[in-house]
């Protein structure tokens, strides 16, 4: 009999007989609700797309006054405008901008003087631009 007490009273046999207890009560518990009709869950989890359908309809209330609604089609359509990307040039229309832009006469005078620097610097580019070869090529 002394030895029945001394079993009992060991913290470790009170700790493991503790969790043995607790872990037959949650077996039954999860059995009884997987097996009893009562207490079995018949709600389909729902889709995220089900969800976010609902959250959106819970937040969003409709416009009854035709003038909000008015100028939130116009803001719609600015949007959607400032939202597309412009299209690159064609070939023939950037050949025709650079064209435009290179037979440009030069307005600025510090731009012109520069380039007047530039030209006596440079003379053999001029022979180049006139379609002369320059020295020393064949």
């Amino acid at each position: 009999m002394v030895y029945a007490s001394a079993f009992w009273s060991n913290p470790i046999v009170i700790i493991v007989g503790l969790l043995l207890i607790f872990g037959v009560i949650v077996a039954g518990v999860i059995l009884v609700k997987k097996y009893a009709k009562p207490f079995q869950n018949t709600e389909k989890p729902k889709s995220d797309k089900e969800i976010a359908e609902e959250e959106l309809n819970r937040l969003l209330v409709d416009v009854e006054d035709d003038e909000a609604k008015k100028e939130m089609e116009n803001y719609a359509k600015k949007a959607e405008k400032a939202s597309r990307k412009p299209l690159p040039p064609t070939p023939e229309e950037a050949a025709a901008e650079n064209m435009a832009r290179i037979l440009e006469p030069v307005t600025d005078e510090k731009t012109a003087r520069a380039m007047e620097e530039y030209q006596e610097e440079h003379p053999e580019e001029e022979k180049a631009v006139e379609g002369e070869k320059p020295d020393g090529e064949k």
